[in-house]
């Protein structure tokens, strides 16, 4: 397909992309809905493709060769792991199926709980405690400027009491109020929070904006 085939097909996605703008009219309406169909298509393949030719077909490579193997346990285990992940595929495509929904169920079940582990100990190793390092952890040129240190300690209180504000606490009958001193630092780490979240919105409003002006830009280039 040429460059200039491609800038057409670019132009005419473009355009029903901006016809969103003019409502879900019979005609207007269709035409989004067709852009956002192919956009689906294409990146539902896209992730296919890609996962087969990255993870799949190696797999499926190196499992032939004994000396090869992507755990500690060995080549024929990871033969085990391939074939136990394609049950487990297999028994979610029995959705479906009324009389075996259980069995995707249990399939999903198990997939969610295990997600749900790799997730807490990645936020955990990954997120928290190194986020927790560099909150205590002083700046080198702390004693020479008073921004850098100003700024750790801006990171310190913005931490704790972000991480305060989510502090479960029992709403009970009868149970005790939280102290003036708890109110006060959950009030405080609720204001970073809402900093950030708005400091993140901003940037992708700033993103959005930025894709928004490139494909005007380029609909009037192409026009001209």
């Amino acid at each position: 397909m040429t460059e200039q085939t491609m800038a057409i097909v670019s132009f005419v996605l473009t355009l029903m992309v901006f016809s969103y703008v003019l409502g879900d009219l019979p005609l207007i309406g269709v035409l989004y809905r067709t852009a956002i169909f192919i956009f689906v298509g294409m990146t539902a393949a896209f992730t296919l493709v890609v996962t087969y030719e990255g993870l799949i077909l190696p797999y499926l490579q190196d499992s032939q060769d004994t000396s090869a193997s992507w755990t500690t346990l060995g080549a024929s285990a990871d033969i085990y792991i391939f074939f136990t992940a394609l049950l487990f595929a297999l028994l979610l495509l029995l959705k479906p199926v009324r009389p075996l929904t259980w069995l995707t169920n249990s399939a999903l079940a198990v997939v969610i709980v295990v997600g749900a582990s790799v997730a807490v100990v990645g936020a955990l190793s990954g997120t928290l405690f190194p986020l927790l390092g560099a909150t205590i952890a002083l700046p080198e040129n702390s004693a020479t400027e008073f921004s850098a240190l100003l700024e750790s300690l801006l990171l310190f209180v913005g931490t704790m009491t972000g991480l305060f504000y989510f502090h479960y606490q029992v709403r009970a009958t009868g149970a005790p109020q939280p102290s003036r001193l708890g109110q006060g630092l959950r009030h405080i780490g609720k204001a970073f929070i809402v900093t950030a979240l708005g400091a993140i919105y901003a940037s992708t409003i700033l993103s959005s904006l930025t894709i928004l002006t490139e494909r005007i830009s380029f609909l009037f280039q192409f026009g001209a």
